[in-house]
C-alpha cells in the first residue's frame, strides 16, 4: 500500500470550503445585480433546500465529511506503517473530537456570547464525533467486510428509527421538522439551543447517520491507497461507476423515503455519498492522473487550513457579508460583490502564505 498524500484531497477539501468562506455570497450578489439565467440558477443551487429535496449547497458538508474519511484511511495506514499503538491512534481521534466540539460551541456563539445562544450541536462537532467513531471502527474492525457491514448497519438503524420508531404523540415515519424521530431525540436528550427549533440538523441521529458517509470515505480511501500510478485511471473509473449507482439508489429510495439533508435520511446519505465519489473521481483524474496542478495550487491552501479559515470567516468575514447586498448597509449588489470578491482574495492570499510556510492549524 502507498502512504503518500493525494493532492486531490486537499484540493477537494478546499473546493468545499471556498463556498463557505464567501463564494456563495458572491454569486447571490451577482445574481441580484443581473437577470442572467446561469447566475440565477447558481444562486438557487447555493442555498439549502427548506426541507425535502437537494441543492448543490446541501452537498458541501457531506463531501467534506467524505473527504475526511479518505484522509482518515491515510492516517490509519501511516499509523500502522510506523507501528504506532492502536491506543495512540484512537486517543488522537478523541482529542480531535473534543477540540472540534469545543470550537463548534464557540462558532455557534459568534460575537453574541449569551446564555440563550448556547448550542452543543455543530458542524465541527458532528465531524469530530463521526471521525472518532470511524477511527474506532478502523482499529477494532480492520477488515473490509466488517467495515462495510458497519456502514450498512448504521444505514439500517437510521432507516428503522426514522421510518418505524413510534414518536410519542405523533407516530412512526413522519419525516417533518416536528414529527421526525431526530427532533424527538434532540428535544429530549440534546442540551442547549436547537438550530431548527424543533430539531437540530447536527443533532443526535444526524451525527449517527453522517458517520456512515465519513466511514464510507474511509472505505474508498483503502482502495485509493492500494492504487499505483498505472491503476489510477481504473480506480477512478470504478469510483465513477460506484458513485453513479449510489446516486441512482438514493433517488430510487426517495420515492418513499424522502431526501432530507436537515435530518440526514438514508436516501440523502446514499445520494450524498454517490456525488462525493463522483466529485472525488473528478478531482482525482484532474490532479493525480492528468497532473493539472493549477487547480491544486488554487484550492490546496484553503483545504490545508480548512478549520482555521472556517473559524476566521465566522468572526471576521461573515459580519461584513451581512452588511452587503439589497436591504443591508450597502444596497448596490455590484459594489457588494466587489467587496466580497476582495475579501475572498485576501483570505486566499493569507492562506497561501500560511501554506507556503507550512503554517497549518491541525486538530
Amino acid at each position: 500500500m502507498r502512504s503518500e498524500r493525494l493532492a486531490s484531497l486537499d484540493a477537494l477539501r478546499g473546493f468545499t470550503m471556498v463556498w463557505i468562506i464567501g463564494a456563495d455570497v458572491l454569486f447571490h450578489l451577482l445574481a441580484a445585480a443581473t437577470d442572467w439565467a446561469p447566475l440565477q440558477v447558481m444562486s438557487v443551487q447555493l442555498r439549502h433546500v427548506s426541507w425535502e429535496g437537494l441543492h448543490a449547497y446541501d452537498l458541501v458538508f457531506p463531501v467534506f465529511m467524505f473527504v475526511s474519511g479518505i484522509s482518515l484511511a491515510f492516517s490509519r495506514q501511516a499509523s500502522v506503517t510506523r507501528g504506532d499503538p492502536d491506543r495512540d491512534f484512537v486517543m488522537k481521534a478523541l482529542r480531535r473530537c473534543a477540540i472540534l466540539i469545543l470550537l463548534g460551541v464557540v462558532y455557534n456563539f459568534g460575537w453574541d456570547v449569551s446564555a440563550d445562544r448556547f448550542r452543543v450541536a455543530s458542524v465541527l462537532g458532528q465531524i469530530g464525533i463521526a471521525y472518532l467513531f470511524s477511527a474506532c471502527i478502523l482499529v477494532r474492525l480492520p477488515g473490509l467486510a466488517a467495515q462495510t457491514l458497519t456502514v450498512l448497519a448504521i444505514l439500517i438503524l437510521v432507516a428503522c428509527l426514522q421510518l418505524v420508531f413510534v414518536v410519542p404523540g405523533i407516530g412512526p415515519g413522519v419525516i417533518t421538522p416536528e414529527g421526525t424521530v431526530n427532533g424527538w431525540l434532540d428535544r429530549n436528550f440534546l442540551p442547549g439551543r436547537l438550530y431548527g427549533g424543533s430539531y437540530d440538523p447536527e443533532g443526535i441521529l444526524s451525527v449517527v447517520s453522517s458517520a456512515a458517509v465519513l466511514l464510507g470515505g474511509a472505505l474508498v480511501g483503502r482502495f485509493a491507497l492500494r492504487s499505483g500510478l498505472q491503476e489510477r485511471r481504473r480506480f477512478a473509473g470504478g469510483l465513477i461507476i460506484a458513485g453513479s449507482l449510489f446516486v441512482v439508489m438514493g433517488y430510487a429510495v426517495s420515492s418513499f423515503y424522502p431526501i432530507v439533508k436537515a435530518v440526514w435520511t438514508v436516501s440523502f446519505d446514499l445520494v450524498a455519498a454517490g456525488y462525493s465519489m463522483l466529485l472525488f473521481a473528478l478531482f482525482y483524474l484532474l490532479i493525480d492522473v492528468a497532473r493539472f496542478e493549477r487547480l491544486s495550487y488554487l484550492l490546496a491552501p484553503i483545504g490545508m487550513n480548512a478549520i482555521g479559515i472556517y473559524m476566521a470567516a465566522r468572526f471576521l468575514a461573515y459580519p461584513v457579508f451581512s452588511r452587503v447586498g439589497p436591504g443591508s448597509g450597502i444596497d448596490d449588489p455590484l459594489i457588494g460583490a466587489g467587496i466580497v470578491a476582495a475579501i475572498i482574495l485576501l483570505e486566499w492570499l493569507i492562506l497561501n502564505s500560511c501554506y507556503r510556510r507550512r503554517w497549518i492549524l491541525s486538530v
